[in-house]
């Protein structure tokens, strides 16, 4: 993908890969490789929405996934990020009305509202968005006063969670690419 993308250098794509940097080249020019490429966007997007909604992470896997993904490039990050919000803000919508209305919640309703919730949270820390809004004044009192109890969750999410964006304000992988697209820049410049 980053031979795609082309925001690592060649040199360093070359070197990780054992591609040569000639044939890395060429690869850029071809609409085949280009082809490809956006066909596996895609498939990518679409491979993390399934294992976000299926399956279950610890509060440090989610933060893990949210900083990956806050690297990705901008069209890749938007395909997983807007259909995973909109699933997020239908289902949240849902559980608070039928708990206004003192409706029963179905058991997979909370636990997928508590994946998204708790992937959004570390999300909005890492690529902050609108969405922030929603969740901190809609979605944050549900998840504490009615989610987390519902689900006999022993401890709010909250202070573990701050706990854990104090110790990696920044993900090192952002610092690292960084520093390696600035280098590229200044190669071009």
């Amino acid at each position: 993908m980053q031979a795609y993308f082309g925001q690592a250098s060649l040199g360093w794509i070359s070197k990780q890969t054992n591609v040569p940097i000639k044939r890395l080249r060429e690869w850029r020019q071809k609409p085949q490789f280009l082809l490809v490429m956006d066909w596996n966007k895609a498939i990518f997007s679409k491979a993390l929405r399934e294992n976000l909604v299926l399956n279950d992470y610890t509060l440090a896997q989610y933060h893990s996934i949210a900083a990956e993904i806050s690297l990705l490039e901008e069209s890749l990050r938007v395909a997983a990020r807007v259909p995973l919000y909109q699933r997020f803000r239908k289902l949240g919508r849902s559980l608070i009305s039928r708990h206004q209305n003192n409706l029963n919640l179905s058991t997979y309703d909370l636990r997928l509202f508590r994946r998204f919730f708790l992937f959004f949270l570390a999300l909005e820390y890492h690529w902050p968005s609108a969405a922030q809004k929603r969740i901190s004044e809609d979605f944050l009192p549900l998840a504490r006063d009615v989610i987390w109890p519902l689900l006999d969750e022993q401890l709010w999410v909250g202070p573990a969670l701050e706990s854990l964006q104090q110790t990696s304000p920044l993900s090192h992988i952002r610092l690292v690419l960084e520093s390696k697209l600035s280098d590229t820049l200044q190669h071009f410049l």
